[in-house]
């Protein structure tokens, strides 16, 4: 790490296979604007040359840190949790988490360092440009007002987005290593922190303005989850109980976290489905998501059972 005026942000990148989008991502990244940052990467057991070229860059450049190799997870959520747990953060100023695939804009890190300033806030995320290869670009808002209980049911936006205090990544780490835990398990590490974050009482700003170009593809693990065919997986995620059980695990950890009476009520209904408890959370239906159409939507699962 170098000696620098500038805030010093860690940056977290888990990468698998990433080698077409690469170097764009990097070169976004380390040209930032008023920052001094090391990127951290861990590679999930890359076959198409991704490790090399991470290995061969940090060799040239100081700022570029890559994790030893291990055994692949298969999760891009399990890559982030193990650079949670192995990098020291606490060094750091700030902490920012990175896709490989994105292209960050030039001051996506000095903003978001400000807004945390300005708002005392423990982390930041924002609205992204989704673009595809045929050059369509779609806005994807999250910056619709927090609700009571959304941290159980969502994240506060792609976790390519987040920027984060050292003390909330710790907070994320001791639950990670807390063997009672079920934080290991949350597949979603961006949903994890954000609910973390919110369990503690901790104050989380969403961005309006995006922050960064959201790379589309075949090998996206959730993506911008627009048009049909990502409504209809979401669809059939809530039908084979995929969805029921991330909120189940991420409400278990918050209630270990928070002694809210209802945080704890709620990780019960979650956790033991049946009619009578989907109709107690029908009542709590307008605290969880944050779009209206969600919400609606999520309304719609219990009534029919699919939640």
């Amino acid at each position: 790490m170098t000696n620098s005026q500038f805030p010093r942000v860690a940056v977290l990148m888990a990468t698998y296979n990433g080698m077409e989008w690469l170097q764009a991502q990097l070169d976004s990244i380390l040209t930032q604007e008023n920052v001094d940052v090391t990127l951290y990467a861990s590679d999930d057991g890359s076959n198409d040359g991704t490790d090399d070229t991470l290995r061969a860059l940090s060799k040239i450049d100081p700022r570029v840190v890559v994790l030893p190799k291990i055994a692949g997870t298969g999760s891009a959520g399990q890559n982030f949790y193990r650079l949670i747990r192995d990098v020291d953060t606490d060094a750091f100023d700030y902490v920012a988490f990175a896709d490989q695939d994105d292209i960050w804009h030039q001051d996506k890190l000095i903003r978001h360092i400000h807004l945390i300033n300005h708002h005392q806030v423990a982390a930041v995320s924002s609205n992204v440009t989704a673009f595809w290869p045929d050059g369509t670009e779609q806005l994807i808002v999250k910056s619709q007002p927090q609700l009571k209980w959304d941290f159980l049911f969502e994240s506060a936006g792609p976790g390519c987005s987040f920027l984060m205090t050292p003390w909330l990544v710790a907070r994320v780490r001791e639950q990670l290593l807390e063997l009672n835990s079920q934080a290991r398990q949350v597949a979603l590490h961006d949903w994890l922190t954000y609910s973390i974050c919110r369990a503690y009482g901790a104050k989380w700003f969403v961005d309006a303005t995006p922050s960064l170009y959201y790379r589309q593809h075949a090998l996206n693990v959730v993506g911008a989850n627009s048009g049909m065919l990502a409504k209809w997986t979401r669809l059939i995620q809530f039908q084979q109980g995929w969805y029921r059980a991330e909120v189940a695990k991420v409400s278990h950890v918050c209630a270990t976290i928070n002694q809210d009476p209802k945080i704890n009520v709620i990780a019960r209904l979650v956790a033991r489905p049946s009619l009578l408890s989907n109709l107690k959370l029908l009542c709590l239906v307008g605290d969880t998501r944050r779009r209206f159409i969600d919400r609606l939507g999520l309304a719609i699962c219990l009534v029919l059972f699919i939640f």
